[in-house]
């Protein structure tokens, strides 16, 4: 067993936190697993997406009982049941009150039952575990559902999001592996480099500029996708960095094995997470920017 610093719990050791050594430059073992389980996400993603509806309800629940077993198996191993219960409880049923276009009560249903499950913690750190780990799994799938229900721009949003998205992190990643470089902060995640956060950067500011192509917006707007882009690009990456560190305050290598060459849901969605929450918060105080930025006007 060990003894967690930040809460004061016990806590038993989950089978794969003994830290790795990083990959090299020249180790490219994780590729075919990487590509495969991308692209299958990826379609199933778009597909669900197209669909929307219950379709894309389906989808975005079921990455919410995945990433609810991540984060109670990382936060809680010794109290697995009740942290699983609690967070799916919460974020679940937040992702259905959103498809349902109930967004307010989806976060007072969240964070009801993130307080209620705070409750059994006994240290004030580990209280802001359990009832952030509830928030954090559910305030984005739940805003990804209204995103893509805000007419008549809401597929485009999501589309847009995902290609900038991947963009950014397909091209962090060969960025990173090729030029390698300076580390960003080795203690958090070893393998993350400056050069790997610019290429992405700059290639989800290229992807949004593709978007404002095919949107056939203004030539002065293109601009905007362009900045719109690197910034919803470095959000993203700054996520993924952000669920490195979460990670290493519960010492585990990955969320899961849930999905080969990526680790855990949590590891695969954590961009778009994050870049969810910054385009929602966007919205929600500028909901006519995407008539706008779609090329149909205000």
């Amino acid at each position: 067993m060990r003894v967690s610093v930040a809460t004061g719990d016990r806590r038993l050791t989950p089978p794969d936190a003994v830290p790795s050594a990083p990959l090299s430059r020249g180790d490219w073992s994780d590729l075919g697993a990487r590509v495969v389980s991308g692209l299958v996400l990826a379609l199933a993603g778009v597909a669900a997406a197209l669909s929307g509806g219950p379709w894309l309800a389906g989808m975005c629940g079921a990455a919410v009982v995945a990433m609810s077993y991540e984060w109670a198996r990382m936060s809680e191993p010794e109290n697995f049941r009740p942290a699983f219960m609690f967070t799916l409880a919460g974020s679940l049923g937040a992702v259905m009150f959103s498809s349902w276009g109930h967004l307010t009560l989806a976060f007072v249903w969240m964070v009801a039952c993130a307080c209620l499950s705070g409750v059994r913690r006994r240290t004030l750190a580990s209280i802001i575990e359990t009832v952030g780990g509830t928030i954090y799994i559910g305030l984005p799938c739940a805003i990804f559902l209204w995103l893509r229900d805000r007419a008549p721009e809401g597929l485009e949003t999501i589309l847009a999001l995902f290609a900038i998205i991947w963009a950014a992190d397909i091209f962090a990643y060969f960025g990173g592996k090729l030029i390698g470089g300076p580390k960003i902060a080795r203690g958090l995640s070893p393998n993350k480099t400056y050069s790997g956060i610019i290429a992405g950067t700059l290639a989800g500011a290229v992807s949004g500029y593709g978007c404002g192509v095919l949107f056939h917006v203004d030539n002065s707007l293109q601009t905007a996708w362009l900045l719109i882009g690197a910034i919803v690009a470095f959000t993203g990456l700054m996520g993924d960095l952000f669920e490195s560190f979460l990670k290493r305050h519960f010492g585990v290598k990955d969320a899961s094995k849930l999905i080969p060459g990526h680790g855990g849901v949590l590891d695969r969605i954590d961009s778009l997470m994050a870049a969810t929450l910054l385009v929602g918060a966007a919205l929600a105080f500028g909901p006519g920017a995407t008539a706008l930025l779609f090329g149909r006007g205000l």
